[in-house]
């Protein structure tokens, strides 16, 4: 047995921290999480800190918030020369290898001529080697949002090779057969990185149990047929998510090396509106189904078994928390907090009470990309936006934010305006506590051409 830890980090695209059976969703069952979160703990309230992919990503694996890191926007690639959890564990000895989405290495000529003219293979899809935060061994993609038409790039190929069947069950035989016969001494360091459940959202027929018209909708919920279909969709992919996770945590439970000395958390890089507030196919925005994740820890004998737990946990304290387990001290430029104490011990009393959120460098895929920046308490989120317009919604009393109470509590506002300006100086924000204190208002409304005739 290795003297360090294993560790698996099982990631998913826009799952949200609602959507479990076990942090309360009426609708799904999720008995692999489920059982991961009995034997150790779930956070109850887990925050994504920049919604959206690129940047998320970018956080997860820096310990730094988006705007001052290595991945500041969309189409951004992770810094060459930028430390990341793989370059940092593996001056501890450890073998690092990443499996599925990448989607940290954005550079535009990397689409392999051979692929440009094979339909729907199109996309920036192989991740330069300088991209890809010093992992050693490499089964992955940029990104391709196609569930049964995926493939991979193996370490230094530059000709992808086909995940053959619906990628989530394919990558996961990946992983398996690597567990399998993994044999070096070193401590691994294995990221499985799903696609699903992000749209488009679909899924294979056997996992297409729910009927939408049945379905425990959120009172946020826009009541169309589309969001219906689409959202029982998303439950069945997670539903198959959920049994994949199953399959590679059986896996380490039957593999002698891995059993009982591995260290799995499991977490998104964001989650999806999927119908409330009539969005879907979309994050982006400061709301809980969109920055709200799951956040499950599970180490036997390491990790106390306490199920859900409280805290403020959000991605940024990833590293500094997975450091913090392994006794590793974490590096002076992290931005997170090492919740190691609240994990280990159940308690800790100087853990954060409140969370930086952000909107950087936003796709800009029509008018309502905004960028913005927010912080959270257990009772209050607020948020500025770069047009200046302020919301703050009491979570306590109105948990589904169906009501921006900016106005009716000024008081309030300023005072949790106040507190992120002051976050947004910890962390060296370059420019939104600028336009947050002198910054002047658009004089006109914005025409949006996609709504009005060039008659009009």
């Amino acid at each position: 047995m290795s003297k360090r830890p294993h560790i698996i980090y099982i990631m998913s695209d826009e799952h949200r921290g609602q959507a479990m059976s076990h942090t309360g969703d009426p609708n799904l069952s999720t008995p692999a999480l489920d059982r991961l979160a009995r034997e150790g703990v779930s956070f109850e309230q887990a925050y994504a800190n920049c919604p959206v992919c690129t940047p998320s990503r970018g956080t997860i694996f820096s310990g730094r918030h988006a705007h001052s890191g290595p991945v500041s926007s969309f189409y951004d690639a992770y810094t060459a020369a930028a430390p990341s959890t793989a370059t940092i564990l593996k001056e501890y000895g450890y073998r690092t290898a990443y499996f599925g989405k990448w989607h940290c290495g954005i550079v535009k000529s990397e689409n392999p001529s051979h692929l440009v003219d094979i339909p729907n293979r199109g996309g920036y899809n192989r991740t330069p080697e300088r991209h890809r935060a010093g992992f050693d061994d490499w089964y992955a993609y940029e990104c391709i949002n196609e569930h049964f038409a995926t493939y991979y790039y193996k370490n230094r190929e530059i000709t992808p090779r086909p995940l053959e069947g619906y990628s989530s069950d394919a990558l996961t035989d990946l992983v398996v057969e690597y567990l399998q016969n993994y044999d070096g001494e070193e401590p691994l360091f294995l990221v499985v990185s799903y696609n699903p459940p992000h749209f488009p959202f679909e899924v294979p027929e056997k996992w297409k149990r729910f009927n939408e018209y049945e379905l425990d909708v959120r009172p946020n919920f826009s009541e169309k047929p589309i969001m219906r279909e689409r959202l029982a969709l998303y439950y069945a992919m997670i539903e198959n998510l959920d049994w994949n996770i199953g399959r590679i945590e059986d896996t380490v439970q039957q593999t002698p090396a891995f059993k009982d000395n591995t260290l799995s958390v499991y977490f998104s890089d964001h989650g999806e509106f999927i119908g409330s507030h009539g969005w879907e196919g979309r994050k982006e925005l400061p709301h809980e189904e969109s920055v709200r994740i799951p956040a499950v820890f599970h180490w036997p004998q390491q990790i106390p078994a306490r199920g859900n737990i409280n805290g403020m946990f959000s991605l940024v304290d990833l590293l500094p928390t997975t450091l913090g387990l392994l006794n590793i001290p974490t590096p002076s430029y992290c931005q997170g907090y090492d919740y190691t104490e609240h994990l280990v011990n159940g308690d800790d009393p100087e853990r954060p009470s409140e969370v930086l959120l952000e909107m950087c460098g936003n796709p800009r895929h029509s008018l309502d990309f905004y960028d913005w920046r927010a912080v959270l308490t257990q009772k209050w989120k607020y948020t500025f936006y770069e047009t200046g317009a302020e919301e703050l919604f009491d979570l306590e009393e109105d948990p589904y934010e169906l009501e921006n109470c900016a106005d009716t509590y000024p008081e309030v506002r300023q005072e949790m305006k106040n507190l992120l300006l002051e976050k947004l100086r910890e962390t060296r924000e370059p420019f939104f506590d600028v336009i947050m204190q002198y910054g002047v208002k658009p004089e006109w409304p914005d025409i949006d051409v996609r709504k009005v005739s060039a008659t009009d």
